[in-house]
Order: structure tokens, then sequence, then C-alpha cells
């Protein structure tokens, strides 16, 4: 009321009103990690499939129901690489960007366990036609040698092939699991070429974040969150209730998880790839 009353004797000084004051604008707030989209009903969608050793399940999902708006950010992205100019030295990076979209292949496993035990989930990740989430299922331990045939049929000789922590674990799963089933009959399997973003997300973020976990990254440097995750030490004992029961209402968590693991290794990987560049 005070300032009101002076400010109405100053405007009958002036003969005129005084111009209004303005608030001082809040600074903006930091933009919150977005939740990661939630697709139901995955068991659903799956299809069977056929290979030469048996029947698996194949569940295909576009990336843009994870991962709303993320094909174009990857096109913009990959643009602005192989158009940048400059020198740049060839490596695992810069190879990234070389194999985008149609020789790059997102890779993570789901198992009953730590070495030596089956697998039962493949999740691939691939962007050759459109950018698409690919789920392989074993319903059964039985499957388990369909799911790597199919696994090995969509693998090329310019397939460029990307983990998180793959060297260490996914990749020499793969190969045991292909070798007890002799799938190549004795002989060694082939060997794509293999890019663990781990390591270059170590070399990148370590000094920046708490730890280079891949959910850490995913919140932190992707700017993505999830909620009602399954730990992953709980996923053999939700596979095998859903071996015994054929229930799969538990098992939509799993494959959820999968799927999101290699939406977030494509984002990493097109954040972390270098520029072709030009040369001479």
């Amino acid at each position: 009321m005070l300032e009101e009353r002076l400010r109405s004797r100053l405007e009958a000084l002036n003969r005129q009103p005084l111009p209004a004051t303005k608030a001082a604008p809040r600074p903006a707030a930091a933009k919150p990690a977005q939740p990661v989209q939630s697709t139901a009903g995955l068991l659903d969608r799956g299809e069977p499939v056929a290979t030469a050793s048996g029947e698996h399940l194949r569940i295909v999902v576009p990336l843009e129901e994870f991962w709303p708006g993320g094909p174009e950010l990857l096109a913009k992205r990959h643009t602005f690489l192989t158009e940048a100019t400059g020198e740049r030295k060839e490596d695992e990076l810069t190879a990234i960007t070389r194999s985008f979209p149609e020789h790059l292949v997102c890779l993570d496993l789901e198992t009953c366990g730590l070495a030596g035990n089956a697998l039962f989930l493949i999740g691939l990740l691939r962007c050759d036609l459109t950018p698409h989430v690919e789920l392989l299922l074993a319903r059964n331990y039985s499957e388990e040698r369909s799911v790597l045939e199919a696994l090995w049929q969509t693998l090329t000789g310019e397939t460029l092939l990307l983990t998180f922590n793959g060297k260490s674990f996914d990749w020499p799963m793969v190969v045991d699991r292909t070798t007890r089933h002799l799938l190549f009959r004795g002989t060694p399997a082939p060997e794509p070429t293999h890019v663990d973003l781990l390591h270059h997300s170590r070399r990148k973020w370590r000094a920046s974040l708490p730890d280079c976990k891949l959910q850490t990254l995913e919140r932190m440097v992707c700017r993505r969150s999830r909620t009602g995750d399954i730990p992953g030490s709980q996923i053999p004992a939700v596979y095998q209730r859903y071996v015994e029961t054929g229930d799969g209402n538990e098992l939509e968590a799993v494959l959820r998880h999968n799927a999101i693991d290699v939406v977030t290794l494509l984002d990493l990987a097109i954040r972390l790839a270098k520029p072709i560049g030009q040369s001479g």
C-alpha cells in the first residue's frame, strides 16, 4: 500500500503515469532428465521365426517408440559428423560414423547367469532401413540355438558391432554358446569388427561422473531416466519362472530393460563418434 501511495504522488507531480516496474526474470531451471518411454505388450507383439535350428520369438519395435524424436536427432548428428572438415585420425570412433546407419548393430544380452550359463535374449538395434529394436527371445532353453543362429544371420562382413562391456562379457558369451551348439561345426566363429563403448565412455566422462555404468551415462549424458526398471540380478529368476509357467507378465520388464539398453548404446555411440573429415 505504501508503494502505491508513493507511486500516485509521483505521478501527480510528473502529470503522467510512470512506467510499470517489471519483475526480475527468474533463472531458468536446469533441464531435467526425460523419462524413458514405456512400451507395453512387447511379448504379444512377437512373431515366431524359424531357422534351421528351430524356432524362437522375434519382437520388432520402431526406435521412435522408445525414444521419441531419436531418429531425427541421430540423422542430424550423423549429417554433422559426415560434413565436418579437417584431417582426422582414423580410429574406432571414426568407424562409427562411417558405418552408420546401414552397417551399425548394437547388441546386448540377457543370460541365465555368468559365463557358462545359457543366454535367452539378444537385443539388437539396427538402422539399415528404419531405426528399430529387434529382440530375439528363446521361449525355453531349447530355443537358444535358434536365437544364436538368427544373430549370425544378422552379422555380415561389413557389420560394426557395438556393445557396452561386450568384449569382456557379451561377445565371449556369444562365442562360447555358439561353440557349444556346434553352429560352425567346429570351425572358429567369424569375428565382426567390434567397438566396446565402455572404454571410450570412461576416457571421455570418468572425470566428471560418479561412475561410468550404462544407466549413469543414460541419466547424466543422454538425459533420460528409467522408472520401474528391473535389477539385473533378478533377471535369471524371472526367466526361469517364465519357462516354468508360461506367464510373461514379469518378462515384460526384462524385454523393456534390454531394449532400452541398446537404445542407450546407440545414443552414446553417436555422441562419441568422430567426424569422418577430409584427407589432403
